[in-house]
């Protein structure tokens, strides 16, 4: 007879405001942020996640970023930035679909069928860019620490951001794998120092 033992990885336990129905009491019970909220947690509930987007407003380019992928499928939250918003919230509706049926998450990894006719590349997020630039999902998730990933872009003739010869909206992308006080000073220090 042979002995076997199994063992099993549980997903560790999700913080956010739909686990805990008290958390979720709390943020409700702020009138202003009732409506938003309830469209963020209806979105979460029926798709798995929710796409916000943040228009940057004078030098800091536009920004956007997925708040339920954790929670639902224990995925990193997804964000992009420096495209036009719009475009930015739909293609993160797909690739929050791609990693939800297997796509891999690692660092480098090139993920196809998001923008027609490009791949973009995976980023680890540093945390210290988390409170500056995800306040919704640090609320949704109450400050507990959830990953994130980037997804870096390529300008149209393929060149990534550390190309020298990339366009300069291309290089202008963040470098969200440092942390804020590793990044080269600009916009989004700026922005990240605002808070």
């Amino acid at each position: 007879m042979t002995d076997e033992t199994t063992t099993t990885t549980a997903s560790p336990p999700c913080p956010c405001v739909l686990c805990d129905p008290a958390a979720s009491a709390t943020v409700l019970a702020r009138a202003r942020l009732r409506r938003r909220w309830a469209t963020r947690t209806a979105h979460v509930r029926e798709y798995g996640w929710h796409v916000v987007g943040v228009g940057g407003g004078g030098e800091v380019p536009d920004w956007a970023f997925t708040v339920g992928l954790w929670h639902s499928f224990r995925l990193p939250e997804v964000v992009m930035a420096g495209l036009e918003l719009q475009g930015m919230m739909h293609w993160l509706n797909d690739a929050a679909a791609l990693l939800r049926d297997g796509a891999p998450t690692a660092p480098g990894t090139l993920l196809p069928d998001v923008i027609e006719g490009y791949r973009l590349r995976i980023e680890p997020v540093d945390p210290s860019w988390h409170g500056p630039l995800f306040g919704t999902a640090v609320g949704f998730y109450r400050h507990a620490p959830v990953p994130f990933v980037q997804l870096v872009w390529p300008d149209r003739e393929h060149r990534w951001p550390a190309d020298e010869r990339a366009t300069p909206g291309c290089r202008a992308q963040p470098s969200l794998h440092l942390p804020v006080t590793d990044h080269p000073e600009g916009a989004w220090t700026e922005e990240a120092a605002r808070v």
